[in-house]
């Protein structure tokens, strides 16, 4: 059956890109040339351009991937363009080269219609006019950017220009474009329906009016980390943008309640992310929740607006009937009195409330949606083994569980927890102070399908913890461990020969080496002292 050709239409060597060769990649390129659709070469750094071009002889291939491999030049684009005229989907992000493979790439790529050049800084403003003269290219529906600071105000002007038909386009971490910059994309790129401008911090609301006044067809806008622009702009966004679908402002602490009125006549809003605009209160969410969009939204992040509080999960309860994943990370004002309300919407799959006030009260009426798959409870300091036994007596689907730093948690707990989440397939237990090895027993006992395990910062835990996760947690893949001083390495190396990936404080070194004495100190002591007791790994 392996050698059946029609089974290697895709090849993603991604998973062994530490063992990818030249030899490897040349055969395969070769051998199922015919077939091959999809290759994905990402972050093989062993591969070299003397194998690059035999991918030229796949005539049929469509999506290639060689996002962080140091040898692309012009030589194996051009063999690769030459070959593959069907290619549609280009990666080459991370990737250090010059104009000229720019400038093949205008030439010879006249169907690509995915590009993405994120984290490549080899190339000028020279080699980026190529898109706007070049006869390929012309034809991209997305193109990334992201990163490449060294373009500058002109080169802005020739992509724009070479791009038309643009539906995608990705501008992030350009920390100094400027607002002209953006205004060639508005002009002429007019069917753009996803903007991302990730920590480009220095546009301002001008930009932003260019985005109101000329992309009435935007479905997609995600702007994080700007400092500059204001509610007034995002307000006027929300009225020239109808159409907008998916709405991520995060992490702009001038954006206000003001901004949201914007968005109380938009009709299709699906996701809304706020996380960390501080001064977004009840008052601004409700323009969005209370508008023809609220009972259509699925995904609602309100992470760190402090603001925000019960009243607000009150509208939510009534009106956001469809909703399946919320977070109100560290709002201080969100309490039983709301999330009670919560615990009603059957459609709710994701809740976060870390450090919230919620206890033993709220915790319990969550128990009354058996469709929950994930709780985030991190530094939930009120909650007790009550609530958790409640909650969780119920919760039998749940997947991920994170009660990291719930100090008042201890054994009882972990005891209805393990045997009644049997699906648990993560769990973070990190910082719960009070538990022992017995918490470990229980879970192990319970718990057959986790993967997924944080138990840091935990003193109590001791070798027979991880005794117990061997014999009973065999779908294990990654333990954390770190500050349990009274867990072993011999301990650790044990769950690592059955394929877990344990992070731990351990110093493997100085425990291989031994601690430097003095000339002096050195004849008072052993010859022994000094030596690891456990045995040390090849790899270590």
């Amino acid at each position: 059956m392996v050698q059946d050709r029609s089974l290697w239409t895709q090849i993603d060597l991604q998973q062994i890109k530490d063992r990818t060769t030249d030899r490897l990649v040349a055969n395969l390129a070769h051998k199922f040339r015919s077939f091959l659709c999809n290759l994905n070469l990402r972050d093989c750094v062993r591969v070299t351009s003397s194998s690059l071009r035999y991918i030229g002889e796949c005539r049929n291939l469509q999506e290639l991937s060689l996002s962080g491999i140091k040898q692309i030049n012009a030589d194996v684009v051009n063999d690769i363009g030459l070959g593959c005229k069907n290619l549609l989907y280009l990666n080459i992000a991370k990737c250090n080269f010059d104009d000229g493979v720019l400038r093949v790439l205008a030439r010879h790529y006249v169907n690509i219609q995915y590009l993405s050049l994120a984290g490549c800084t080899g190339f000028s403003t020279a080699g980026v006019y190529y898109f706007m003269v070049g006869q390929g290219l012309h034809k991209l529906s997305h193109l990334d950017i992201s990163g490449c600071s060294q373009i500058t105000h002109e080169g802005m002007r020739y992509i724009a220009r070479g791009c038309p038909l643009l539906h995608s386009l990705a501008l992030n971490k350009l920390a100094r474009m400027k607002d002209e910059s953006l205004y060639f994309f508005t002009k002429y790129c007019p069917n753009l329906k996803a903007l991302h401008l990730r920590h480009a911090s220095s546009l301002t609301d001008t930009a932003f009016m260019y985005i109101a006044e000329n992309l009435p067809r935007l479905k997609t806008l995600c702007v994080e980390g700007n400092h500059n622009i204001t509610g007034a702009s995002i307000k006027m966004v929300g009225r020239g943008c109808p159409d907008l679908v998916h709405l991520f402002i995060i992490d702009c602490i001038q954006m206000c309640d003001t901004g949201l009125k914007g968005f109380s006549g938009t009709r299709g809003l699906r996701v809304v992310n706020l996380g960390d605009c501080i001064r977004i209160s009840d008052h601004g969410v409700r323009n969005i929740v209370d508008g023809p969009s609220g009972p259509q939204i699925r995904e609602l992040n309100l992470t760190n607006c402090l603001r925000v509080g019960d009243t607000t999960l009150f509208r939510i309860a009534q009106r956001c009937q469809s909703l399946a994943y919320v977070s109100f990370c560290y709002s201080e004002f969100v309490t039983d009195a709301g999330v009670e309300l919560l615990g009603n919407m059957q459609a709710l799959r994701s809740l976060d409330l870390s450090g919230c006030a919620v206890g033993d009260a709220g915790l319990a009426s969550l128990g009354n949606n058996p469709n929950f798959r994930n709780i985030s409870l991190s530094e939930c300091n009120q909650i007790t083994d009550v609530g958790i036994q409640k909650m969780c007596s119920r919760l039998l689907l749940l997947e991920t569980l994170d009660i990291s730093y719930c100090v008042n948690v201890t054994d009882y707990a972990t005891k209805f927890l393990a045997f009644s989440c049997r699906e648990l397939v993560r769990l973070n237990i990190a910082g719960c102070t009070q538990l022992t090895d017995t918490s470990v027993s229980y879970i192990s006992g319970g718990c057959h399908y986790l993967s997924h395990l944080n138990m840091s910062n935990i003193t109590n835990m001791t070798d027979k913890a991880l005794r117990f996760l061997r014999r009973g947690c065999k779908l294990l893949q990654r333990l954390n461990v770190t500050i349990c001083p009274s867990i072993t390495y011999g301990a650790i190396q044990r769950v690592e020969t059955g394929g877990c990936v344990v992070s731990h404080s351990i110093d493997v070194k100085e425990m291989k080496l031994g601690p430097i004495l003095p000339l002096s100190q050195t004849h008072k002591r052993p010859m022994s002292v000094g030596y690891s007791i456990f045995p040390i790994p090849n790899h270590a």
